[in-house]
């Protein structure tokens, strides 16, 4: 017997065979048919970059899945996950379907929209991430892309080991460590706990002597050992009782020591003081020893606790040269750097916020984004932006206040009654619309300013108003990650361009003022451009700029430029070549849907270079290369204007935006060159001073089409040749003798075309210049 409670089915245990065979027959019909087809999702994944997602995205996920997948890197690498495309069921704390992070140091768990756009570090080189489904509700799911991140020791620090059957971090073999006579030692170090132990934060050994060098706690206090001599340091050191010199913090401790002073400077907490320790004096440390970090004893334990950047000089370092010690500064002894290191996976630990390290995720630029990477999610939304700055009382760095903003955004609107999601968060240089005015290169200003936009999904029709997110994020203050306060909030509705196609096959979404690429049809790696403007003078409207689809012809451009040159000055083609070079023009003028200037302009002079060929090599490539010409006229892009033009040696071409209500009168006309210029002069304007052929389209010519072939009339194209080559054995052409001049006018469909075509050829064009005939081609247009 089956019954429904909450969220399941449920079937008492006294089953009999039929309902067992019901139930079967039902979890056979009802499980969607992607269960059976979608792939493995519990794999592991060792390549240098690559891309995963959720089962059969971009389709909906199925339901009960428990997916893992284990994603690995040779030692020396991290590796760096990006979120291209997140939709999971939301729920609070994602109890129904999520996605969990594991970077090798903390879990985090996603659902909804959040991790949309975001990247994550692994804290060594292996990462996991897993994905479950319960048996309801289904979503898009998640597309996420990965890479290897080399990392350089600057940008990790080493956990010390607590027993020497453990592992040991070295110095490595490669590394001569010379006979020291002086020193100066610097590195950084954290402590875990507060209990008062024992330590040795690094010792320098030989097979002869096991105490040449080291520095640590014991129960008299703090200790550098040089070469069998004990300094203590506690007068230089100053804590109090029962507290250590490094707490959980990095601090940095640099140590100088000459055998000619007997004494040992410390600089610890931008303070610099010296310590007599006269049995120090003549002392050398043995070179070719071995140099660990931690402890070489088993008497007393290493640090408990990590190290970084240990570095070490052969020579002393004055107070002066410490306090401005940069990370830049090298030690010609040992180093922080992978090559001078032996240190086991198991003690590397990648972290962001160290301070010699570069940034592993960078930052954005310091402008508003955009949210188009949402898709669908800002269609129809209303976007606001907020500008909150912070202060940085623990001065974290920049990366870390980020990645701490948007975890604590999410978590704020998670819940929310209101459907919204954070997207694009950006450090802003410019404070003014916040009323404060920050410099973060002065070092007592902790203010940082972020900016994010917020989506506003508001398809329950409720209204939101800025105050509202304001009061939200205000109350949510004291969950901010700790050395972090909110100073102030600010939230402004922002204006967006509506989503539309422009040209064909190019589709902008609603976006907020920026720049948005679109990938260009057919090409991976070639994307065209557009730009959002906001409105200056009301800055609640925005308006789209023309489209700049340049980019998706450099492909075509490159092979029409080369063809381009197998047809130049020089080039004898016979009409195997010419009807190879009209076969591959053809191709490229089919595969582009629209056609820039650039392209055309070399398009038409490969076509004006092969007519001074013979005309018994044009004969074969004649049909098809008018075709292609009046096909490549039709593609000319109007988009950014309502005129082109296009000159060449033997060809012209002009093309004209046309619509039937217009009551203007179109002219289109050539000239001889002009003492400054190479090529045939087009004109579109009446009155041209003796041209060689003048075509007027009057208003009335269109007067008579249908309704819906108004509607389809689109441009008028006029095409201008100097040679007659080919033109040679066509059928289905009108031809008209009159004076010296031959007209041929192409029969055309106007509904088929969208467009009004003529073509004219010109011979004798000195005689018939010299005699100063205008001819008007009016109302003799033929239609199918």
């Amino acid at each position: 017997m089956m019954f429904y409670s909450g969220r399941m089915w449920s079937c008492r245990w006294k089953w009999k065979p039929s309902c067992l065979l019901f139930l079967l027959t039902l979890y056979i019909v009802c499980v969607p048919h992607s269960v059976w087809g979608c792939a493995n999702c519990r794999v592991v994944l060792s390549n240098p970059s690559g891309i995963f997602t959720s089962p059969c995205y971009p389709n909906d996920y199925p339901n009960s899945q428990a997916c893992m997948w284990t994603l690995r890197a040779p030692t020396g690498y991290i590796i760096q996950i990006t979120f291209n495309d997140f939709d999971i069921e939301e729920a609070p704390n994602c109890i129904y379907d999520s996605l969990s992070l594991d970077n090798g140091e903390s879990q985090t768990k996603f659902c909804g929209a959040t991790a949309k756009g975001l990247s994550f570090n692994s804290s060594a080189n292996e990462m996991h991430v897993s994905f479950s489904s319960d048996f309801s509700i289904q979503k898009k799911g998640f597309n996420a892309s990965y890479i290897r991140v080399a990392v350089s020791l600057r940008n990790q620090k080493v956990i010390l080991p607590q027993k020497l059957d453990v592992y040991q971090v070295s110095v490595a073999k490669s590394v001569s460590i010379p006979e020291l006579s002086a020193f100066t030692l610097c590195f950084e170090a954290t402590k875990i706990g507060k209990e008062d132990s024992e330590w040795m934060a690094f010792s320098y050994s030989n097979a002869s002597f096991p105490k040449l060098l080291s520095f640590g706690k014991a129960k008299n206090g703090y200790f550098l050992s040089i070469s069998g001599s004990e300094c203590l340091l506690n007068s230089v050191l100053p804590v109090k009782d029962k507290e250590d010199i490094f707490t959980e913090s990095f601090e940095q401790l640099c140590i100088v020591w000459n055998n000619s002073l007997g004494s040992v400077g410390v600089h610890f907490k931008r303070n610099y003081e010296a310590v007599p320790c006269d049995s120090t004096i003549s002392k050398v440390i043995s070179g070719n020893g071995k140099l660990l970090l931690g402890s070489n004893q088993n008497e007393i334990a290493s640090l408990k606790g990590d190290i970084y950047n240990f570095r070490l000089w052969n020579f002393t370092m004055n107070s002066k040269i410490l306090s401005n010690l940069s990370c830049n500064v090298k030690g010609n002894v040992v180093d922080w750097q992978n090559d001078f290191w032996n240190i086991p996976t198991l003690a590397l630990k990648a972290e962001s916020n160290l301070s010699c390290g570069s940034y592993l995720i960078p930052l954005p630029a310091a402008e508003l984004a955009n949210c188009a990477d949402l898709g669908t999610l800002c269609q129809d939304g209303i976007i606001y932006r907020i500008s909150i700055v912070i202060q940085n009382i623990l001065r974290h760095p920049e990366v870390k206040v980020q990645s701490k903003v948007a975890e604590w955004l999410n978590s704020t609107f998670q819940n929310w009654n209101y459907t919204v999601y954070v997207v694009n968060i950006s450090f802003h240089l410019n404070t003014g619309e916040d009323k404060i005015k920050v410099k973060r290169s002065i070092v007592n200003d902790q203010r940082l300013v972020i900016w994010a936009l917020l989506v506003y999904n508001a398809t329950n029709n409720l209204n939101l108003e800025g105050k509202v997110i304001q009061q939200k994020l205000l109350k949510s203050n004291e969950s901010l990650d700790d050395g972090l306060r909110l100073y102030t909030v600010n939230v402004r509705q922002l204006a967006s361009c509506i989503a539309e196609e422009n040209p064909k096959g190019y589709r902008w979404p609603s976006i907020v003022p920026s720049e948005y690429k679109f990938p260009c049809p057919g090409k991976a790696n070639h994307s065209a451009s557009r730009i959002c403007y906001r409105d200056p003078v009301n800055t609640s409207l925005a308006y789209w700029g023309p489209p700049d689809i340049s980019n998706c012809s450099r492909e075509a451009n490159e092979v029409a430029n080369q063809i381009l040159n197998l047809t130049g000055d020089g080039q004898t083609l016979n009409s195997a070549n010419i009807t190879s070079i009209v076969e591959q023009v053809k191709r490229i003028v089919n595969k582009e849907e629209n056609i820039d200037i650039t392209l055309g302009s070399t398009l038409m002079n490969i076509f004006s270079n092969i007519l001074t060929s013979p005309d018994s090599d044009l004969l074969e490539s004649s049909s098809e290369a008018l075709k292609t010409i009046d096909e490549l006229a039709f593609k000319i892009d109007l988009n950014s204007t309502s005129r082109v033009n296009i000159t060449t040696r033997n060809l012209a071409l002009g093309v004209s935006s046309l619509s039937p209500e217009t009551s203007e009168i179109l002219n289109f006309s050539i000239s001889l060159p002009s003492n400054n210029e190479s090529y045939f002069q087009m004109d579109f304007e009446s009155g041209q001073m003796d041209p060689l052929a003048s075509v007027i389209l009057p208003p009335s010519l269109l007067k008579n089409l249908s309704q819906e072939y108004s509607a389809l009339v689109k441009r008028a194209q006029f095409t201008f040749f100097n040679k007659t080559g080919l033109f040679q054995m066509l059928t289905g052409w009108h031809q008209s003798q009159q004076s010296r001049m031959k007209f041929y006018e192409l029969p055309h469909d106007i509904g088929s075309s969208c467009s009004l075509n003529v073509f004219i050829i010109m011979r004798k064009r000195a005689k018939l210049f010299q005699e100063s005939q205008q001819f008007e081609l009016i109302n003799r247009m033929f239609y199918n």
